[in-house]
């Protein structure tokens, strides 16, 4: 269970590190690369969470509304991309 957490807690920071990234890139092309670690890596994240929830409730539902958030932000961030070219 704390290997589960603790990949979890790195998948998160990689996220926060991705998001900044993501609103400092200038042009597609490091927006697409700053946007792959999230696109890679929530399937994993939620299945982290989905096998910690056995032992840690409440697990599974943080997981799933911090990939709203991030997904959400992402989304904005490439609207804006787009709508600036």
């Amino acid at each position: 269970m704390i290997f589960e957490l603790a990949l979890l807690a790195v998948i998160y920071t990689i996220w926060i590190v991705l998001l900044v990234n993501a609103m400092v890139s200038s042009d597609e092309v490091s927006l697409t690369v700053a946007t792959l670690p999230f696109i890679v890596t929530f399937p994993f994240a939620l299945l982290l969470a989905a096998s910690a929830e056995v032992t840690m409730p409440g697990v599974f539902a943080i997981d799933v509304l911090l990939t709203l958030v991030v997904g959400v932000l992402l989304f904005v961030r490439w609207v804006m991309a787009i709508v600036g070219e």
